[in-house]
């Protein structure tokens, strides 16, 4: 029974993240530091977890960044119309490229029959983007900011572009 749990811990963490994202609309400003933060901490405990116990399964490999997105994009609703620190058009910039890469992924996933592995830049995208939202929240101010992160947000959505069409044609060419 341990086993059982500790093989399913990182997907329940992961599974924790992503019904808790949306629940920080709800508070109230002082409490949304502590509870994004929380959150984003958990991104890095499942994927630790999921590592060190040997724990990666085919649905963390979608639980994960599906909670990753999800607690980004509440991270940035709570920052573009709650504290009003970010700007609306880097929230439906990321909302564009998580739509984008949701429709890819479950193409990829039909068309190979597996889970299209997670990108460094994309984790560099969820990672800094934490990052900016804590920053937010803590009232720092950072427009430079801004930018860096929508530079890093077109790299990872065009590697992943350009990931899958090389995925997608290497299966086309190996089928005929």
């Amino acid at each position: 029974m341990r086993s059982g749990l500790l093989t399913n811990l990182p997907n329940l963490i992961s599974l924790s993240r992503l019904l808790f994202s949306p629940l920080i609309l709800l508070l109230s400003e002082k409490f949304l530091l502590f509870a994004f933060t929380l959150l984003a901490l958990s991104d890095a405990l499942d994927g630790f977890l999921a590592r060190r116990l040997k724990a990666q399964t085919e649905l963390g490999k979608v639980l994960d960044p599906l909670a990753d997105k999800v607690m980004i994009l509440f991270g940035l609703l709570v920052c573009v119309y709650k504290v009003e620190r970010l700007p609306e058009w880097l929230f439906y910039m990321s909302l564009s490229r998580d739509v984008f890469l949701l429709i890819g992924a479950s193409v990829l996933t039909v068309k190979i029959g597996k889970v299209p592995k997670s990108r460094p830049l994309g984790k560099a995208y969820t990672f800094f983007f934490s990052g900016l939202i804590v920053l937010c929240l803590y009232n720092f101010p950072v427009p430079w900011l801004h930018w860096f992160a929508v530079l890093l947000l077109f790299a990872s959505w065009f590697d992943y572009t350009v990931t899958g069409f090389r995925i997608l044609k290497s299966q086309t060419f190996s089928l005929s």
